[in-house]
């Protein structure tokens, strides 16, 4: 059984590895990772094996880890405000409160109260500092919204907990053990600090050890750290609003994606590692698809594909089954009706009014010159006309789980595109996120806007 099961995995791997090569994406390596043994490397020109490589945003899950690891440690706990290990940016007084409430937690989920990463707004300040000086938009632990300085300063967190870089304090805890190679390194930012959202420089070969460590750990582990990374690759936000691949609005855990049949570490540019829990399989790709659109749907539909066609295979442990997976069980609000003052914004709206009984609703957004209608059914496209547009829009509403409503608004006539709200709803508050994917009108709905019930 072992053999023959080997053999068809090693025909899947080549046959994965040819059709990456004929996709014509700049692949630079793929290895494929069953039960703790190598079943294919292979790497195309001008990359090679010994060669170090940008693993961009996979550096987020080794910082995952590493606050895995802290836990375990009793050093924190996820429910710790993160002000209260940076007194030091804090110091005015004048902290604002939705950053005074941002728990470990909500920056492992990317709900953290900023718009976008911190740093990249000026690169004269002190990349960590820019967390806690930025003023926030919109409250802590209620939409998800990529934020890269979330990782980095968690990364700060641990070289400030343990004296170690973050290297250093993972290679202590379980990177010496698997292998992974003594040259790798994190970039680090102007000030010295490790770029914990996305500086690894390592090998693929380094990717596939530490992604088969994370799954042994999972299936097998015990203990503090084995929950938590159990809980990391789970479900803990949605994601519906977010993405330019399907996998990417799947959801996401503590610096972890979710994906269909598993979850992932995933970097710019193609650069992934998957695991699919059911088969006990690993995969480590890296790439460079910056400059190629829907190339990262395109690896993960050949490696996914021929994955799903696989049966769950069987152990002495018995079957394994996707553990992580947390089957959806929303029971969301049946009616709603409530107004709410919101507080100022760049958008200048005013009101926002949402009512729904189980079929249908109504979302109306209003400033002093303005007003917007967005009537949605949660059974089929409702059909409507924006005001001040005279462009049809469909919507048919869905929730991301028990207090977030998702509307994807469609536009429909000359302006092509369509506009995304998440809401986040609340007996006394909403939170709402809206992004607009459109040549160059509808930029009323971009941006957050925070309200309270009327």
């Amino acid at each position: 059984m072992q053999n023959n099961m080997e053999t068809t995995l090693k025909k899947m791997s080549e046959e994965i590895w040819n059709s990456l090569l004929k996709s014509e994406l700049p692949i630079h390596s793929f290895l494929m990772d069953w039960n703790g043994q190598l079943i294919k490397e292979a790497y195309q020109a001008p990359y090679e094996k010994e060669d170090y490589h940008r693993m961009f945003s996979i550096t987020k899950s080794l910082t995952s880890i590493a606050i895995g690891f802290l836990l375990d440690d009793g050093k924190i706990t996820l429910e710790d405000k993160i002000t209260d290990y940076f007194p030091e940016y804090c110091l005015s007084g004048n902290t604002h409160p939705w950053l005074q409430n941002m728990t470990i937690r909500h920056m492992l989920t990317m709900e953290t109260c900023h718009s976008s990463t911190t740093y990249k707004r000026s690169r004269e300040n002190h990349w960590v500092e820019s967390f806690f000086i930025t003023p926030p938009s919109h409250r802590s632990g209620q939409i998800f919204l990529y934020d890269t300085s979330a990782s980095h300063t968690l990364a700060a967190l641990v070289t400030k907990l343990t004296g170690y870089s973050l290297l250093e304090y993972l290679r202590e805890k379980c990177l010496d053990k698997i292998g992974f190679s003594k040259e790798a390194y994190i970039i680090k930012d102007p000030f010295g600090c490790d770029m914990g959202g996305s500086g690894l420089m390592a090998l693929p070969l380094d990717l596939i050890k530490l992604g088969r460590y994370c799954m042994d750990t999972i299936h097998k582990g015990e203990g503090t750290f084995a929950d938590y990374l159990r809980e990391a690759v789970s479900l803990q936000v949605p994601t519906l609003h977010f993405g330019q691949t399907l996998e990417e609005q799947l959801g996401y855990g503590y610096q972890f994606w979710r994906i269909r049949n598993g979850f992932a570490m995933y970097g710019l540019g193609g650069q992934y590692v998957l695991f699919y829990p059911e088969q006990n399989l690993v995969f480590a790709v890296t790439a460079d698809t910056q400059n190629i659109k829907g190339g990262n749907q395109t690896i993960l539909n050949v490696i996914g594909n021929n994955v799903r066609n696989l049966e769950p295979i069987k152990t002495d442990m018995g079957t394994l089954t996707n553990k992580p997976e947390q089957e959806s069980r929303y029971l969301p609000p049946k009616e709603w009706n409530s107004s709410y003052r919101l507080l100022e914004n760049e958008k200048e709206f005013e009101t926002l009014t949402l009512s729904f009984n189980q079929s249908e609703g109504l979302l109306i957004l209003s400033s002093a010159i303005n007003s917007f209608s967005i009537p949605f059914s949660f059974t089929e496209l409702k059909v409507s006309t924006l005001q001040g547009y005279d462009e049809r829009i469909a919507v048919k509403a869905a929730w991301a789980d028990s207090h977030t409503l998702y509307l994807p608004i469609q536009i429909v006539g000359e302006s092509v595109g369509s506009i995304h709200m998440m809401l986040r709803l609340s007996e006394e508050n909403i939170t709402v996120f809206m992004r607009k994917a459109e040549e160059s009108l509808f930029t009323e709905f971009q941006g957050f806007l925070e309200g309270t019930i009327i």
